[in-house]
């Protein structure tokens, strides 16, 4: 029986869910559920010893009792020739100890009890119970040990080591006592609870609701002819098939139910949120429309509130804003301006400096050129005739003899010094451009903060007149209005299913699919085994079984398919036993016993079926402890003959003199 890793089932639930994988993961850890399919589970419940002891009362046998029960594998019979002989009452007593409450114990019986002892192992562990009377009602000790020798002992007073036997829980009054042990069985024989959605009487809403041991009990005490339920005390909240499916072990099926379950009150919870809001949004509609048309009416009020100057307040505003950004915009310009201006003149003054300069060379040069010494500057000797005349024929300096700068060719000086003076030109037209821009947005920016100036003066008296009263008062009920609208809902357009509802939902779907895949199988062999069975226990014309997950089967006798709740009550007894023997045998053959193994069976030939057929049904049970050494049944009957030379005479408690069992 294989099923998806957790890692595919992610990925499937995510994907239907629209959700990344790693949402699913956060969402199923808050529900409590793991994607991971545990092992099946080993599961025994045996009983060994009741014993039983108290004074009987308002009955022709008054007087104090005492007695002992033990138990073996296969069929232990408790018989009278009489009802109301005590035989079911035993039955009782042991599902008091092992399910923690009284199922049908009789309330005029009970109190007869001063000491209630049974003696059982879960999954071979030695347990035992002991109820013992005192004013306030019955006390109870939880016990366990390594050893049911040891145990026995213990309980029948004998010395035995003090580690040998640990108490479990000890002094619990009955209601402690029920919790207590509903939560040990679970854990032993681990089992979850049982969670269903529950439908309120009389109204649509409902409660999450846990079956917790008790319900699993009823695998074990089956019902009476006239229950239509194939398992458990009742039929409600699917609690047969749930039962019975966590039975067969089919992988994942508590988190199937779990999930199941939770969708079912998450979407109440999200649906009755939704409504409430729809209601609450229908009933206040008439109001949120009267609040929204006094807020725009308070709106345009305050947008027309008029000022001094004819002008609204807002208008102003609005204007002395832009006017501020201008300003700014115009003060920047002009300072820009200003420093291209300063680079201009800068620049034509050091054009200037450098064409004096050049001048004055080309001056200097002229002044020198033009002198005619006589003597050397230096020695002050007179400079010879022959250089004088060599000066004007050579081009030769008489006083150095060497050759005069402009003696060549056209050197160009003439052009540069055209050059020089239109770069001056130049600049100094850039400079009174410059000087243009500089005025013209110094005149630019002045104009602004004048505007600024005046509409700040035109606010200031607009604030300073009634209106600023006025707008206060407008702008706070404004604000009263607009807290008001926020308070009343508006009506929502359709229910929105949270994240967390969408994945529960989709993995409740998931896990539906893949369970219902995986009990095909396990259903398919355990309608063999039930046919296979039922015609051992006597059923005629038997001709097929079909179970299905909803707790149901079909039984086909004769060639007519009838639904269980319409056999007989002898073949419905017939049919439940043949279910949980099936079970054991199909856990057998897969090294796994789902079922703990123990049947308790109250008045068969009650549930129309005859001598014969009761005395056939409990030799082929008891028949199987060869094959199935962990199934253990206890039956109550009134029909001696029905047991007497069909059960081992070891196993048989009798009492046939129309006296009490006990």
């Amino acid at each position: 029986m294989s099923v998806p890793s957790p890692e595919v089932l992610t990925a499937t639930i995510a994907a239907k869910a629209r959700v990344d994988p790693r949402i699913v993961g956060t969402v199923l850890k808050a529900q409590g559920v793991s994607l991971v399919p545990v092992p099946p589970t080993t599961r025994s419940l045996d009983i060994r010893r009741l014993c039983l002891s108290g004074t009987r009362v308002n009955t022709v046998w008054d007087g104090p009792f005492e007695k002992s029960f033990e138990f073996s594998a296969g069929v232990t019979a408790l018989i009278t020739d009489q009802n109301l002989r005590g035989k079911s009452t035993v039955l009782e007593l042991i599902s008091w100890a092992l399910r923690g409450s009284p199922r049908r114990l009789r309330d005029d019986v009970q109190p007869w009890f001063s000491r209630i002892v049974l003696e059982y192992s879960v999954n071979g562990i030695p347990m035992a119970v002991v109820m013992r009377k005192d004013a306030s009602g019955m006390v109870v000790d939880i016990l366990r040990s390594s050893d049911a020798s040891v145990l026995s002992a213990y309980l029948a007073g004998e010395d035995v080591p003090a580690s040998s036997v640990h108490v479990v829980a000890g002094g619990l009054a009955e209601a402690a006592f029920n919790a207590q042990q509903q939560e040990l069985m679970l854990s032993m024989l681990q089992l979850e609870p049982i969670t269903n959605f529950q439908t309120r009487q009389g109204s649509d809403q409902g409660d999450l609701r846990e079956n917790g041991w008790p319900a699993y009990f009823g695998g074990v005490y089956l019902p009476q002819a006239s229950s239509d339920a194939l398992f458990g005390d009742t039929v409600f909240a699917a609690l047969p098939a749930r039962i019975l499916q966590l039975f067969c072990n089919v992988p994942l099926m508590s988190s199937q139910i779990r999930l199941k379950t939770m969708g079912k009150l998450r979407r109440q919870d999200e649906e009755n949120q939704h409504r409430r809001l729809v209601e609450d949004a229908d009933a206040r509609a008439s109001e949120r429309v009267e609040l929204l048309t006094e807020l725009e009416e308070v709106t345009a009020k305050l947008a027309e509130l008029p000022s001094e100057s004819g002008r609204t307040y807002a208008v102003i505003a609005d204007e002395l804003g832009k006017a501020e950004r201008t300003l700014e915009s115009q003060s920047s310009a002009s300072r820009g301006a200003t420093a291209t201006l300063e680079e201009a003149k800068a620049a034509r003054q050091a054009e200037e400096l450098r064409v004096n300069s050049v001048r004055e060379t080309e001056l200097a040069v002229l002044l020198f050129q033009g002198l005619t010494p006589k003597h050397c500057p230096r020695c002050e000797q007179e400079i010879e005739r022959q250089r004088t005349v060599k000066e004007d024929t050579d081009h030769e300096c008489s006083v150095c003899t060497k050759p005069f700068p402009g003696a060549d060719a056209d050197t160009g000086d003439e052009g540069e010094v055209e050059e020089v003076v239109d770069a001056l030109e130049a600049l100094g037209s850039a400079e009174e451009a410059a000087r243009d821009s500089a005025l013209a947005a110094s005149a630019a920016l002045v104009e602004a903060r004048g505007e600024v100036e005046r509409l700040a003066v035109e606010l200031a008296g607009a604030s300073r007149s009634d209106e600023f009263t006025s707008r206060l008062k407008l702008q706070l009920e404004k604000a009263r209005l607009e807290g008001r609208v926020a308070g009343v809902p508006e009506r929502p357009t359709e229910l929105q299913r949270s994240e967390s509802l969408r994945v529960i939902e989709a993995a409740a779907e998931v896990l539906n699919r893949v369970t219902g895949e995986a009990a095909k199988k396990v259903f398919e062999d355990l309608n063999a085994e039930i046919l296979d069975l039922g015609r051992k226990f006597g059923i005629n014309n038997l001709e097929s079984i079909a179970l299905n997950r909803q707790g149901g089967m079909d039984v086909t006798t004769a060639g007519v398919k009838v639904p269980f709740t319409r056999t007989t009550g002898g073949e419905r007894l017939r049919l439940r036993v043949a279910t949980v023997v099936a079970l054991l045998r199909i856990g057998a053959r897969a090294g796994v016993g789902s079922h703990p193994g123990l049947l308790l069976l109250d008045s068969p030939g009650s549930d129309e079926l005859t001598v014969h057929d009761e005395a056939t049904l409990l030799e082929e049970l008891d028949s199987l402890k060869t094959e199935l050494p962990g199934l253990q049944v206890v039956i109550a009957s009134a029909e001696p003959a029905a047991v007497q030379g069909h059960v081992p005479e070891e196993n048989v408690y009798s009492s046939l003199d129309g006296t009490p069992l006990w």
